[in-house]
């Protein structure tokens, strides 16, 4: 889902079979052994947006700040009031690709349904839940860099957001045609990450806020606030559409090459895309929506 920690977005995807993968691990079958009773017209995708953004983008234009390496940029993150580590450092045993599957398994509104601007679609959504419909089967890497275990996000956004889905008739994975291009991040200034759709829509990610604990050897928790904003190149005059979110994943190793995790997702109320500024005000802290996701993630050779 990042399973790096990432925005969660699911939005509705045609569903023309692009490819075909095996079946679901065996861990898996029993859950969608038959055809669900449930017929799914609309196929439906979480795209997960591998989380991070600019804490700095640049520094002053002094002939010092211009050598500036961006080791200090990174390290400089730290130090910003709010801002927390300059990205999650994960535990050695994250390091390597790992074949991920995920399940939506619950949506909850906790200010009122009459806050969420699209509650038709996601009470739409909830309806899925317990069928292949919410499935989702992509890949997750973890590199080191500079000492430490960090997420890919680069290569995770897009393995997320092209994501294979599975076909409950066919008992088979399937993909579709990717609308991701230009995915840009840069390990040495996490907190960037920008990309293009097909479609002309730019997306940048902005993390705001991050913790992480390790409990445990085989438990680690981490905790992003995360600020996307998507704005259309295609038409002048329109009004960026921004997404505040929270994401806070609790891994538990299972065995040297399984993860298992749960991640909750937060949505918060953002002005714009027919949002009222009196609306994002009632709303405050509180979250308009909430979803929770059952990841489970195998170690790839």
């Amino acid at each position: 889902m990042a399973v790096v920690l990432a925005l969660v977005l699911w939005l509705p995807a045609s569903a023309s079979p692009m490819g075909r993968l095996r079946t679901p691990p065996q861990r898996l079958q029993h859950i969608y052994a038959s055809p669900c009773e449930k017929s799914v017209s609309r196929r439906t995708s979480l795209g997960i947006i591998g989380i991070v953004a600019p804490i700095v983008t640049s520094l002053a234009t002094s002939g010092n700040a211009k050598a500036a390496t961006p080791q200090i940029i990174s390290d400089a993150a730290s130090k910003l009031p709010g801002y927390g580590m300059p990205d999650l450092f994960f535990p050695s045993y994250f390091e390597g690709k790992w074949d991920c599957i995920s399940e939506l398994i619950d949506i909850q509104f906790p200010s009122g349904e009459e806050m969420v601007p699209n509650i038709n679609e996601v009470k739409t959504l909830r309806k899925y839940i317990g069928t292949p419909s919410v499935l989702l089967r992509f890949n997750q890497s973890f590199i080191p860099f500079r000492g430490h275990v960090i997420a890919d996000r680069g290569i995770n956004t897009r393995a997320a957001r092209e994501a294979a889905r599975f076909d409950d008739q066919t008992k088979e994975w399937y993909l579709e045609k990717s609308e991701i291009r230009n995915v840009e991040w840069d390990p040495a200034n996490p907190n960037v990450l920008a990309y293009m759709m097909r479609k002309g829509e730019k997306v940048d990610v902005l993390v705001t806020k991050r913790a992480f604990e390790n409990p445990s050897p085989e438990v680690f928790i981490t905790s992003e606030v995360v600020r996307q904003t998507q704005t259309e190149l295609a038409e002048l005059g329109v009004t960026p559409v921004t997404k505040q979110v929270k994401d806070q994943v609790k891994y538990r190793r299972v065995a040297p090459d399984e993860i298992r995790a749960i991640m909750i997702s937060n949505v918060y109320l953002a002005p714009g895309d027919g949002v009222k500024l009196e609306d994002v005000i009632k709303a405050g802290n509180k979250p308009i929506t909430t979803y929770r996701t059952r990841i489970i993630m195998t170690k790839v050779p």
